[in-house]
């Protein structure tokens, strides 16, 4: 893996500029996904990475569509995190990944 991570950072600077002409939550996944791949060494990782980039991008948007994703990623991470707290499992990376999923979908059933 770690051969690949040179080259990850370089595709992630090399999409970097395209992003800034995507929506928010299209290039917060495919920031979250890069970095994801980078740090981690399976696909979950990658997949965990999108969902935190492309909730958080799209709390980042103005009007009532970011409104939505903020309050969906607030209810997200309390969820996630019980969750996460009730398995064993890790209590920020729960909330975090429960605050990815929420803003997205908050943004998407506005």
């Amino acid at each position: 893996m770690k051969n690949y991570i040179p080259a990850l950072l370089v595709c992630a600077l090399a999409f970097s500029g395209q992003a800034l002409a995507m929506d928010r939550s299209a290039g917060g996944a495919l920031a979250g996904a890069a970095v994801g791949a980078a740090t981690g060494k399976s696909v979950k990782s990658t997949v965990s990475g999108a969902v935190v980039g492309g909730g958080t991008g799209a709390m980042f948007k103005h009007g009532d569509t970011g409104k939505a994703a903020r309050k969906g990623g607030a209810i997200g991470a309390a969820v996630g995190g019980v969750a996460a707290a009730t398995t064993g499992n890790s209590v920020l990376k729960g909330a975090a990944v429960g605050a990815g999923t929420g803003g997205l979908v908050g943004q998407a059933t506005h």
